[in-house]
């Protein structure tokens, strides 16, 4: 049976260029004698032609239930999981040795937890994904790390991962025979071609991708364009182009597609090209050994500085390619040449005005793209005739791709032209099909805002509300819309959906406390026909504190889901009172569980008293330590440490005591993402600007401080060091008043 819930996750194994040599995975034992791990040739063959796909089955049972566990992961198309080594005798190459060995790599998967039991656990794989194997007999068996238990206490990891070894398979690989490769060569382009679905696509490209001939060499350069969709296949096109054995024929015919009218070049594909190239010349190969740090950044920076070489000579080649591509090839073409043209003006001025030119052979996808995630790219008065037409076209779907990319343009076009801008922004907000998002909203005149918000308190009266109309209640609505709003919610206590339950509630705790408040209990109490409850104090956000009450009592509710939901809450949005609270729950929680602090573990389905208890514990910690409402000083945290129950809570409370005590504490400069930055300072982290002026006032007077400042190359998307020279003169002006010193970080 499944348990758990399904979540992304995301692996990277790090290139260790000037690292030890790793131990060989293939000499690892089982570490669990209570879980067998099954190999086999799947289809019950034994026997290949060279370059043929071979397909492997692999099965886990366990001799126990409620045991052991296994990540159910499986890789979306996305490239090869690195959760199983596979290991052949005789060795058989690593095909993607040439693309890993200069960098990390990462792989998307979507992952269940399977409890292991009599019933076999499968997974399929293909053994070309991981070993190249020329004619001969080989015997294979599989390393793997995917098999886990819960801890033995804790003062374990919430997971303990297993090493299991699979017993060994023999096959035979037979001497290339060109007959079969023309017929397979053959067969896998013509799936390709009629393929009907991205999983189509994907096997016939791996087919393709596992052959390794020339002409199978010369097809993937035709046919690759990037890794993104909509070639699904992109991932298993590129990785074939790494694994040829002939490196050159792939670079020639990459280049020879440069020119071809009707073919697009893509940012990806030039990267590919130059990184073929790059990884080709032994002399860039990365140092094996320990290495002195500096030579080692040294040789990474010569790296790079050859790499924009070799890229600006291709970007060069494609330019001069320009005047014979025609249509979407054409127009993709110069979105990727912007695109890698980086800081490269000579391109970027000849490439800018004809992508923009060419707007209307883009795909829609790219066009919303552009605007949406790389505008600085193609910002600029030339793209006001294309943002008007877009404002002007019918209103998406809300809450939908679609309705993501109209608020881009809708916000790009009051930038260029705000008498426009504003025009389609009301057009939109007054429009009941639509619903633009609020932060365009707030883009219009203070006093367009009445105009928008009657027609929303009106749908809301008649129970005919669009999803933004809670939303704009929350946001601008006055005391003057009680009347209305009230005996609307009161008729559905209990029955609302969550977000709109939760916008109602925080307009009432912004105009009329008291009664939100109460409504904030009645809420909470209705639990009949929704579960909106359990999550409801932290959707109040920073209106909590009108109803804080609600939320301390609710630390003793018999609800563990209502419980953690106030923890969370009380330490992200509570006032100083909350503390006390806090405290005190967690007290009573070590005494509760005094003497069983062992059955503190995380077991699947995670909702167990023991999975519970230590979600709790962990919640409580660093709701009390990482507030930003209110200080955790070293004599706080040295009790913290006495009362947290798990091992790595304790951890944590102890690296940050170690932090106190290393003189003036940083403030670090997390990100800017749209120009809000957010800090960290001490255990306290993603505070925004207001917030760290809070925090900042909360140390003690005499307090010294330093600021970090980040090269402008070093945050994504660039932030100029005046901005941050502007932040960190209004802190250190706030610090002052307050008795604290802040100075800059002169540290390198």
């Amino acid at each position: 049976m499944i348990a758990g819930t399904t979540a992304a996750f995301t692996l990277l194994l790090l290139a260790t260029p000037g690292w030890a040599e790793p131990e060989d995975p293939c000499s690892a034992a089982s570490t669990v004698p209570g879980v067998r791990f099954a190999l086999a040739l799947k289809g019950g063959r034994a026997t290949f032609q060279a370059g043929e796909t071979i397909p492997l089955a692999l099965s886990f049972t366990a001799t126990s239930r409620k045991s052991y566990w296994a990540d159910r992961q499986s890789d979306d198309g996305r490239g090869p999981l690195w959760i199983e080594t596979y290991c052949a005798a005789p060795e058989a190459p690593d095909p993607l040795a040439s693309y890993l060995k200069a960098r990390g790599f990462g792989t998307q998967w979507v992952s269940t937890d399977w409890e292991l039991g009599a019933k076999p656990f499968t997974v399929d794989a293909d053994l070309n994904e991981w070993r190249t194997l020329g004619p001969g007999h080989y015997r294979v068996y599989a390393i793997s790390q995917r098999v886990w238990r819960p801890p033995d206490s804790s003062d374990q990891p919430p997971r303990i991962h297993e090493t299991v070894r699979s017993n060994a398979v023999d096959l035979d690989v037979l001497p290339p025979d060109a007959g079969w490769q023309e017929r397979e060569l053959r067969g896998a382009l013509e799936a390709l071609d009629a393929a009907a679905s991205p999983d189509d696509q994907r096997r016939a490209s791996r087919r393709l991708r596992f052959l390794n001939t020339q002409e199978s060499t010369r097809q993937l350069a035709k046919l690759f364009e990037g890794v993104n969709q909509p070639q699904a296949s992109g991932l298993d096109l590129m990785f074939g182009l790494y694994a040829s054995p002939y490196r050159k024929l792939a670079i020639d015919s990459m280049r020879d597609e440069l020119a071809a009218p009707g073919r697009t070049i893509t940012r990806d594909f030039m990267d590919v090209l130059v990184d073929l190239q790059v990884g080709a010349d032994p002399a860039w190969d990365p140092p094996v050994g320990p290495t002195d740090p500096e030579a080692l950044n040294q040789f990474w920076q010569r790296r790079r500085a050859h790499t924009d070489l070799l890229l600006k000579a291709e970007m060069e080649r494609v330019v001069a390619a320009l005047p014979r591509k025609v249509g979407s090839a054409r127009a993709l073409t110069l979105d990727g040449l912007l695109t890698a043209a980086g800081s490269d003006q000579a391109i970027v001025a000849a490439v800018r005005p004809a992508l923009i030119a060419a707007w209307n052979d883009l795909p829609g996808e790219t066009q919303r793209e552009l605007i949406q995630y790389r505008w600085s790219l193609i910002a600029g008065p030339e793209m006001l005739p294309i943002l008007r037409r877009l404002a002007a076209e019918p209103p998406p779907p809300a809450r939908s791709n679609l309705s993501e990319a109209r608020n881009a343009v809708l916000k790009h076009l009051h930038e260029l032209d705000p008498a426009a801008g504003r025009e389609s922004i009301l057009r939109d907000a007054l429009d009941p099909r639509a619903q633009p998002g609020l932060k365009v909203i707030a883009l219009l005149p203070k006093e367009d805002i009445p105009a928008v918000v009657r027609p929303t308190v009106e749908r809301i009266g008649r129970n005919a509300a669009r999803e933004l109309d809670y939303d704009l209640l929350d946001r601008y609505a006055d005391a003057g819309a009680l009347g209305v709003v009230r005996p609307v919610f009161e008729s559905g206590v209990g029955k609302w959906g969550c977000d709109g339950q939760a916008a109602m509630l925080r307009y009432f705790l912004r105009v009329d406390p008291a009664y939100g408040a109460g409504q904030v209990r009645a809420s909470m109490a209705a639990r009949k026909d929704t579960r909106c409850y359990v999550s409801l104090l932290q959707r109040l956000g920073d209106e909590l504190p009108k109803a804080q009450r609600s939320a301390i009592d609710a630390l003793d509710d018999d609800d563990p889901d209502l419980v953690q939901d106030a923890v969370l809450a009380l330490g992200r949005w509570g006032s100083a009172d909350a503390k006390a609270a806090l405290w005190t729950r967690l007290r009573r929680f070590h005494q509760e569980w005094a003497g069983r602090e062992d059955q503190l573990r995380m077991e699947p389905d995670y909702r167990d008293s023991g999975s519970r208890g230590a979600a709790l514990a962990q919640g409580l910690v660093s709701a009390i330590a990482e507030s930003p409402n209110w200080l955790c000083p070293p004599d706080e945290l040295s009790k913290l440490a006495e009362l947290a129950a798990d091992k790595g809570s304790r951890q944590r409370v102890e690296s940050w005591m170690e932090q106190w005590k290393k003189g003036p504490a940083l403030i670090r400069t997390d990100g800017y993402p749209e120009e809000h930055p957010t800090f960290g300072v001490l255990q306290y982290a993603g505070l925004t600007e207001d917030q760290l002026l809070t925090k900042v006032a909360q140390f003690p007077r005499g307090t010294q401080l330093l600021w970090q400042f980040r090269q402008p190359r070093q945050i994504n998307p660039p932030v100029s060091l005046a901005v941050q020279e502007a932040v960190y003169e209004r802190v250190r002006a706030a610090a002052g008043q307050n008795g604290v010193t802040l100075e800059k970080d002169t540290s390198p």
